[in-house]
């Protein structure tokens, strides 16, 4: 069943928020990371896929506006070494 955007959740704000970012090469996804998030952010290694082709890494940051996390992740969509952000 899928949920209407009146059924969304209610978020407070300023919170934690994750992003799970799929790419390719580890070191330049971290890169694009570093370069796209504007103040410190928690970086975990997630999963590799079986093929070893894909990587997921989870980053944690601080967002303090709803905007502001939507900012961010239209800039991990758009980055060239970022193949997915979930």
């Amino acid at each position: 069943m899928l949920q209407t955007l009146q059924d969304r959740p209610a978020i407070s704000y300023p919170c934690e928020w994750e992003y799970r970012i799929i790419g390719e090469n580890e070191d330049k996804i971290k890169a694009a990371i570093v370069e796209i998030m504007p103040r410190s952010f928690a970086l975990e290694l997630k999963n590799k896929s079986s093929g070893g082709r894909f990587i997921s890494l989870a980053v944690k940051i601080a967002v303090n506006t709803e905007e502001e996390r939507n900012e961010i992740f239209a800039k991990l969509t758009t980055h060239p070494e970022i193949k997915m952000v979930i």
